[in-house]
């Protein structure tokens, strides 16, 4: 590795600081990845970028683990939803989730029997085309797992419409507190890497590489292994490493395109029209070949909790899983002097009611804080938020002109880039809340359209998804695909229109 290049952003938050709790503490390495089999589920219909699902069950009925439990409106911009666990459905009502998501939920009681779909097995043949690997993808219920919470099918296809070179898979888990997607490269560096290979194939990619931080030696090990097996298979393909340096939070984006490419992008630019490339998350490749491979739908993800007593635990649970559920086993969760948190410890959203509070495909982290009065002193200018702010912003400067109100200055002074990283407020001598009043501002001024994550408005669903609801039953992921070359000069009657990409119809 003499002389190799080590990628990075400028500034952050660096890996000696004493927020990397996984490297400093004990982070518990499991024999075996604990499998939680929880007493119920949750499972909203919007947990992704896009419009709620349509529920295809209803109460009382007995539903089996892999079935389709949600179905998107035909058309429209969304995700299917599959139980992880059978049992009986016992409600479906809206609840709310921490970021204010209204959407309907199916509640599911666990028989324990853990019975599958009679179809979740492995493929005899895996040799799909383009078109087919990404209609498996669509149909197992895939959308990012890093937190953007786009579905994986959308991506492919406007990777494949720009034409893209690079296909890169972040293994830049930079987060305190989490190593899911770390664990998930050990326990299945297999699987992550076909399924990169794979999905690289289905948008025309030609170089696949895996960006991973200098230091994960044990990680980068079970790549290397894993891409020398997959290089006789894809022969087609350029599979590499690209190192990092270790800092929060190296894998945003627009700040992979800053170290990769050298390149600045706007908030309104994107990866594959500037550089040629897209990005998923590892553990994101991992559930693609789940579905590829094994027939799987995305049921399941791997989840760390960790905090300041309870140490670092990864373990592999139901998508859907009350959070109440998760911290029994490795914590207590009536601890008063401590605060649940829905995500990282300082980008993530403190949970009120762990019962009734599930985990999403997007829940990468529970994380226990212990509750801190921390004393707040007027700004003292010494600097330290704009030596650490990756946008490059003046996070005092910001905060200052937000308080007296003059929102237009701070705009120009490039409030609308923050990323709410919160890596301001963390290193704050002052205990300013920096990253809230920036942040909050910086989303005000994005549009929330009826597509997006963030959307909250009512959706109707159509008459003709009902009727395919009451169609799907015990859905199966063995639909047939139609090939590329059978259907690229007829129009199809189905196709979207990606909100996040100007209107391109895929």
């Amino acid at each position: 590795m003499a002389g190799r290049k080590i990628h990075s952003f400028y500034k952050g938050i660096f890996s000696g600081d004493v927020l990397n709790f996984s490297k400093r503490s004990p982070f518990v390495r499991e024999i075996m990845l604990e499998r939680i089999n929880p007493t119920r589920v949750i499972l909203p219909m919007k947990m992704h970028y896009g419009v709620p699902c349509v529920p295809t069950v209803k109460e009382g009925d007995f539903v089996k683990a892999g079935q389709c439990v949600g179905l998107p409106d035909p058309k429209s911009f969304s995700c299917p939803v599959h139980t992880g666990v059978s049992g009986r459905v016992t409600a479906i009502k809206e609840i709310t989730l921490p970021n204010g998501i209204k959407t309907p939920a199916v509640f599911i009681d666990n028989d324990m029997k853990k019975t599958r779909l009679e179809s979740l097995k492995s493929r005899g043949n895996i040799e799909l085309s383009d078109q087919q690997t990404i209609g498996v993808i669509r149909d197992a219920g895939i959308c990012g797992m890093g937190g953007e919470g786009i579905p994986t099918y959308a991506k492919l296809n406007r990777a494949r419409n720009y034409a893209v070179t690079d296909f890169l898979v972040n293994c830049l888990q930079s987060e305190p507190f989490s190593t899911c997607d770390l664990t998930a490269i050990v326990e299945y560096p297999d699987y992550v890497v076909s399924g990169a290979c794979a999905c690289a194939r289905a948008c025309g990619a030609k170089n696949v590489k895996f960006l991973i931080s200098e230091g994960r030696k044990t990680e980068r090990s079970a790549l290397e292994n894993s891409i020398k097996n997959a290089s006789d298979i894809f022969k087609d393909l350029d599979l590499r490493i690209e190192l990092f340096r270790e800092r929060f939070p190296q894998g945003y984006y627009r700040l992979v395109a800053k170290a990769l490419y050298g390149k600045e992008l706007e908030a309104s630019d994107t990866l594959e029209q500037s550089c040629s490339a897209v990005l998923f998350n590892c553990s994101t490749m991992l559930a693609c070949w789940e579905a590829l491979s094994d027939n799987i739908p995305m049921m399941n993800r791997i989840l760390s909790v960790s905090g300041n007593e309870s140490g670092g635990h990864n373990m592999l649970v139901p998508i859907g899983t009350p959070v109440s559920e998760v911290l029994s086993s490795s914590y207590d969760a009536n601890k008063s002097e401590s605060s649940v948190i829905w995500g990282n410890c300082l980008t993530g959203i403190k949970i009120d009611d762990p019962e009734e509070t599930p985990i999403i495909k997007m829940t990468s982290v529970i994380s226990i804080v212990r509750n801190n009065e921390i004393p707040t002193t007027p700004c003292i200018h010494c600097g330290l938020c704009s030596e650490c702010c990756p946008m490059g912003l003046s996070p005092n400067i910001v905060y200052e002109m937000l308080v007296q109100g003059l929102t237009q200055k701070a705009a120009e002074e490039g409030a609308r880039d923050c990323i709410s990283c919160g890596s301001c407020s963390y290193i704050c001598p002052a205990g300013i809340d920096l990253a809230t009043s920036i942040a909050g501002f910086a989303n005000q001024g994005k549009i929330i359209e009826v597509n997006s994550l963030l959307h909250n408005g009512e959706f109707i669903q159509s008459d003709e998804a009902s009727l395919e609801a009451s169609k799907v039953g015990q859905a199966s992921l063995l639909e047939e695909f139609p090939d590329k070359e059978a259907s690229e000069d007829k129009k199809d009657p189905d196709s979207i229109v990606l909100p996040f990409d100007g209107g391109k119809t895929v």
